[in-house]
């Protein structure tokens, strides 16, 4: 009975042993992207939208957002 205490409590540590090495090897998760920039949001002069600055467009110093209804011509 005394042995097989021991080999089930030596199999036990041997598993936990190697569980942590697998874990610490590869990671459980998909690394964050990390965002280096951050792009400002502006509101569209015609509709309000807000937008970010890439997707607007810029007519006569005023913003605008890519809505055909918003051309900057009024």
């Amino acid at each position: 009975m005394p042995r097989i205490l021991l080999l089930i409590l030596l199999f036990w540590v041997l598993y936990t042993v190697v569980k942590r090495f697998v874990s610490k090897s590869t990671p459980t998760h998909a690394p964050k992207e990390s965002i280096s920039e951050t792009e400002k949001i502006v509101a569209c002069n015609q509709c309000g939208l807000h937008i970010p600055e890439s997707e607007s467009r810029l007519v006569n110093d005023l913003v605008y957002c890519n809505n055909p209804k918003c051309n900057g011509q009024q």
